[in-house]
């Protein structure tokens, strides 16, 4: 039931074949104003969404430089850098390389970008959009196999230090390795990382990360709130549970809730539930076939049934299970949190200063659930409750996975306006505040 990227679906090799028979096409360098949109989208009321660069190759993580240059992740090419030009919008190719998965991060001159098994280090110059040297590899020995090996990137600036947080994703849909922390699997790690002046000389060990948090089953993205600078929101996407033995189709098709896990940092180190627990969207999905949950409710924890010892009862014991802060509609694919701070000069794009600490959350969206859901940009209030809205999502939900939007990056620009990446149509879009 779960929407996995379509590269991820093929060994490594032949993953590498296509991505290089991808990138053998020349991209555009400029895009005019006023491209529309490959599939109808339908924007909240007070917003207004518009195409800045279409037809690119699986456009996934993104980033801002320090002079406001969107550089993106394009999955099976490299990273490329986009600036507004007169009339529209100029790429420029910062560095070709189809084994780039999806974390990007800058600071500064610093560019780190994931592959399936490494973090590589680039000296990165904003005014130029170009590397000047590199790479090196920062952090190597990353699970390269599996379903899922994106390894999201998150930089965390703390105590005059920089650190580096890296996810992994499980080997299997239900990965019974990640019960155990020394895996690697399904986890976050944090990596203290040397002064910016300082080029290393060896790569640091995945085995030799703070783990953060584990049994997270795909942390696809993740941020720190701007009031907590402890506090790290993680994503995952619940796994796909069509074959788990007693439930029935119409049960899995509006179960298992995605979620948002709270991890706080020197916490103590804690399990989140996968591959044993889940999150229930909807426990009167099929009353008939799957009465056991009726009397339960929206979040609750429920077992897997994996292991005797690790039945219902365990998985709703915090001492065992960290239960998620939200839940999201089973199926919708969250990949990428980030967090909306007003601006110090807003203008009439700005989002509004009513979303100030607020998240915004991208839905990648299902593949195979009737109807689909997901396909767009949610609106996540803080302080949290179970509320949240579409702020942009495709118009013809029955049309997806189609040519619809499927969101994945997220970054706010200085002015307060959001752009947006959508892989498999090939879109950069930005959200903002309508003028009318």
């Amino acid at each position: 039931m779960k929407v996995l990227p379509a590269c991820l679906f093929f060994t490594a090799s032949l993953y590498h074949c296509l991505c290089h028979a991808q990138a053998t096409t020349p991209p555009p360098t400029f895009q005019a104003n006023g491209v529309p949109f490959k599939a109808p989208v339908t924007t909240a009321p007070g917003f207004s969404s518009r195409v800045l660069f279409s037809n690119l190759t699986t456009p996934r993580g993104i980033t801002l430089d320090g002079e406001e240059n969107i550089l993106v992740v394009e999955r099976g090419f490299g990273v490329t850098a986009f600036s507004p030009a007169s009339g529209g919008w100029k790429r420029q190719v910062v560095i070709s390389n189809p084994n780039f998965t999806q974390g990007i991060q800058v600071d500064g001159h610093r560019l780190y970008v994931s592959t399936a098994s490494a973090v590589l280090l680039y000296r990165y110059d904003a005014l130029s959009k170009s590397v000047t040297d590199g790479p090196s590899v920062l952090v190597t020995g990353l699970p390269p196999d599996g379903d899922l090996t994106t390894h999201t990137l998150q930089l965390q600036q703390s105590g005059g230090k920089t650190a580096l947080l890296i996810a992994s994703g499980p080997f299997t849909n239900i990965d019974p390795t990640a019960r155990d922390p020394s895996s690697g699997r399904s986890q976050v790690r944090r990596f203290v990382l040397p002064l910016a002046t300082v080029i290393p000389s060896a790569p640091l060990q995945w085995s030799s990360g703070q783990i953060i948090a584990y049994g997270i089953r795909n942390p696809a993205g993740f941020a720190f709130h701007p009031s907590a600078s402890n506090q790290l929101y993680v994503l995952e996407n619940g796994a796909s549970i069509d074959n788990v033995t007693g439930l029935t189709a119409t049960f899995v098709n509006d179960n298992p809730a995605d979620e948002m896990n709270l991890v706080t940092l020197n916490g103590g180190l804690k399990f989140y539930g996968f591959p044993d627990c889940t999150t229930l969207w909807n426990p009167r999905a099929d009353p008939v076939g799957d009465p056991q949950y009726v009397g339960l409710h929206k979040g609750d924890q429920i077992s897997l049934l994996l292991e005797p010892d690790r039945g219902d009862t365990w998985c709703s014991s915090k001492a065992n299970n960290v239960p998620p802060v939200l839940s999201f509609q089973a199926h919708s694919a969250p990949l990428d949190i980030k967090f909306y701070t007003t601006p110090v000069t807003p203008s009439t794009v700005s989002f509004p200063g009513t979303f100030n600490g607020d998240a915004v959350v991208s839905f990648h969206g299902s593949f195979d659930r009737s109807p689909p859901t997901g396909y767009g940009v949610i609106r996540v209030p803080f302080p949290l409750h179970q509320d949240y809205s579409f702020i942009v999502q495709a118009k013809n939900l029955a049309s997806c996975p189609g040519s619809c939007i499927r969101p994945v990056g997220l970054a706010f620009g200085q002015s307060g306006v959001l752009y947006v990446s959508s892989d498999s149509s090939g879109e950069l879009f930005l959200v903002e505040r309508s003028s009318s």
